[in-house]
C-alpha cells in the first residue's frame, strides 16, 4: 500500500507520482498539473516509495480480525444432513 507520493522520472522531468493503478500512474507535473501515464515510462527509484505492508488478518475497524472463512452455505447444510 502507497501511503504517500513519490519521485519519479519521466522523458528526464522529475514529477511527483501520486497514484498507481494496475497499468498507469498519476503524477503531477513542476506545474502541478495532474496526469496519466503507463507505468513502464517512469523511472523511479527503488527506495523513494514509501511502502506500508498489510498485516494478513489484520482487525478491521470493528477491531474483529478477519479469521479463516466457514464452510459455504451448501457444504454445511450437507454436514448437518448427514
Amino acid at each position: 500500500m502507497i501511503v504517500e507520493g513519490f519521485e519519479g522520472e519521466i522523458e528526464g522531468i522529475r514529477v511527483w507520482v501520486t497514484a498507481v493503478l494496475e497499468r498507469t500512474a498519476v503524477y503531477e507535473t513542476p506545474d502541478l498539473e495532474r496526469k496519466l501515464v503507463n507505468k513502464a515510462q517512469i523511472l523511479v527509484e527503488k527506495e523513494s516509495v514509501p511502502i506500508r505492508r498489510r498485516r494478513s488478518g489484520a482487525p478491521g475497524p470493528d477491531g474483529k480480525g478477519r479469521g479463516k472463512p466457514g464452510p459455504k452455505p451448501a457444504a454445511a447444510k450437507a454436514a448437518e444432513d448427514e
